[in-house]
């Protein structure tokens, strides 16, 4: 009888560990990237909200600018920070995710600043948006 050496059975389970490897550096991958395009799309449902309020703003300034009297300063709430007080809230796609506050710059004659906070579902998704307007 001859002895056998047991080498194809290393081979084989090196080879499984080499495969295990790849696969769970793959998975790894993957959830990375699943999570990079969640933060795009939050990044992006905030810029679009903070774009629709500052639009809303800019035409409540058209509308009534002498409704907005003052230099009346305002303090952007922190990250993750829902605006309350001074901050007029706008509806985007059903939902509460954009805020516009105006306040008229004292150098320049009627020439208002609306300042615009967009967020997305998570708020810590943000953006801030800022315009000089001039009304027509």
């Amino acid at each position: 009888m001859r002895t056998q050496k047991g080498s194809s059975l290393i081979i084989c389970m090196l080879f499984l560990l080499l495969l295990t490897i790849m696969g769970v550096s793959s998975m790894q991958s993957s959830t990375l990237q699943e999570k990079m395009v969640g933060n795009a799309l939050e990044d992006n449902r905030a810029l679009q909200a903070a774009e629709a309020a500052l639009r809303a703003g800019e035409a409540a300034v058209q509308a009534n600018s002498a409704g907005f009297t003052g230099e009346s300063d305002h303090v952007l709430p922190g990250a993750g920070v829902v605006p309350t007080s001074g901050w007029s809230a706008v509806t985007v796609s059903g939902t509460a995710g954009g805020y516009y506050h105006v306040q008229k710059l004292s150098y320049a004659n009627s020439v208002w600043r609306v300042t615009a906070l967009g967020y997305g579902k998570d708020v810590n998704a943000r953006v801030v948006l800022q315009s000089a307007y001039r009304p027509l």
